[in-house]
């Protein structure tokens, strides 16, 4: 692991001699400047942002300390040994204070200098990959939670809650619940604005207010938001109507389109919410009976996202897609489309997806024109050899025994007609 670092003394000798011992013992480490005073190592510290420094404690203008302390006020990340003599013991103690990593003597052994530096790049080797496990375990927690969250929240629609991942979702994200509600949104013209776009702004608008869980349907926005603990039902239910009202304003800022919402009452259990949840329509409807596309009763809002996701693959079954590009098409998310689309249809995404391809594929056999490569291309497939395998395992045969089949079976037909 390699690593920066400057060096600061008022002594040009101390000085090289220190440059000279890191470049023979530690080739890991690069030396990216030298200051002889406290100002110059001030700039060095603001312009490199080295991982380590050694720094003489007394130097003209800006002592060593002096601008140590200073650094640290500004959130400076670098790692400092101090540079001193045994005289030095009040200095050292205000050092220690500033919890600087290490000291050195001067003069000292030549063994003790190495072992200070070796102690301080071990140090931040460790700091590295904490911080290295943190931002995977911050990335990973990115992707999983809108996906978790998606998944709670169907739970929610179809009233079958699932205890088991909120509690997980909970775990995970250090949240605490005490109660919340269902707000729906619905924004009539979210332009070109997709599902993610939406899901980034209105993270934006909560971030840091309260948790919550949401998702994009093809209707607007359902989001779950935590009440604050410590205030009873009634100021729960005020604080959360509140921020509905702070959230519709904010989106219709940053989307330039009208925002509508309902919010449902605030519930303490989550097994709650499938009431919330249908309160939150029924009070966007009421409040809005004028207006021809609120949002469906949540059968048939099932329904209508599984004859889109179907209507999209027939329209697209050529093209290389997914069950993401579809869900995204369809404006939820896709482990909800998962689920919804297997309850109703009975098949999965990739299942329906093949069927419908393998019924063009056999369409297709009856122009004994085509290759099997024109075939496999109108029907989606880039990779021929795949495409027969799929063909065999689906309807049971090779094409080209299913095209014999056809050419006999139209042969006899011919024979009757005759006859």
């Amino acid at each position: 692991m390699n690593f920066t670092m400057v060096i600061a003394d008022d002594e040009p000798l101390v000085l090289k001699s220190l440059e000279m011992l890191v470049a023979k013992n530690f080739p890991n480490i690069q030396v990216a400047g030298l200051a002889e005073n406290g100002v110059e190592l001030k700039e060095l510290l603001e312009r490199l942002e080295p991982d380590l420094a050694v720094v003489d404690i007394r130097m003209p203008g800006l002592s060593g300390i002096e601008v140590i302390e200073l650094m640290r006020g500004k959130g400076c990340k670098t790692r400092f040994i101090i540079n001193t003599a045994f005289s030095d013991f009040e200095y050292v103690k205000k050092a220690l204070d500033l919890k600087t990593d290490g000291y050195i003597l001067k003069p000292g052994k030549q063994d003790e200098k190495i072992r200070a530096i070796s102690e301080l790049c071990r140090a931040v080797e460790a700091e590295r990959e904490k911080n290295s496990r943190q931002s995977n375990l911050d990335s990973a927690l990115q992707v999983v939670n809108p996906y978790l969250g998606s998944e709670i929240l169907m739970s929610i629609f179809s009233e079958k809650c699932d205890e088991e991942h909120f509690k997980v979702y909970l775990d995970i994200n250090g949240l605490h619940f005490s109660g919340g509600c269902i707000a729906t949104f619905l924004i009539r013209s979210p332009g070109r604005m997709g599902a993610r776009e939406l899901n980034g702004e209105l993270g934006k608008i909560l971030d840091g207010i309260c948790g919550f869980l949401a998702t994009v349907t093809s209707d607007g926005i359902v989001v779950m938001l935590f009440a604050p603990g410590r205030s009873d039902r009634e100021e729960q239910r005020s604080w959360c109507a509140g921020l509905a009202e702070l959230i519709a304003r904010d989106l219709m800022e940053r989307t330039g389109s009208e925002c509508l919402y309902g919010v449902g009452l605030v519930y303490a259990s989550f097994s709650d919410m499938p009431r919330s949840y249908q309160e939150s329509i029924a009070k966007l409807r009421e409040n809005h009976k004028d207006l021809p596309d609120l949002p469906a009763d949540n059968a048939d809002k099932i329904k209508d996202y599984v004859e889109t996701a179907k209507q999209y693959i027939d329209s697209n079954y050529i093209r290389d897609i997914s069950l993401m590009a579809c869900a995204e098409s369809v404006g939820i998310s896709p482990y909800y489309l998962s689920h919804i689309f297997k309850e109703k249809t009975g098949s999965t995404f990739v299942e329906y997806l093949t069927a419908v391809r393998m019924d063009r594929a056999k369409e297709l056999c009856r122009n004994q024109k085509l290759t099997v490569k024109d075939i496999s291309d109108r029907c989606g497939y880039i990779n021929t050899t795949y495409f027969c395998k799929v063909f065999k395992r689906n309807v049971g045969k090779t094409i080209g025994a299913y095209r014999m089949e056809l050419l006999r079976t139209e042969s006899e037909r011919g024979t009757e007609c005759q006859s």
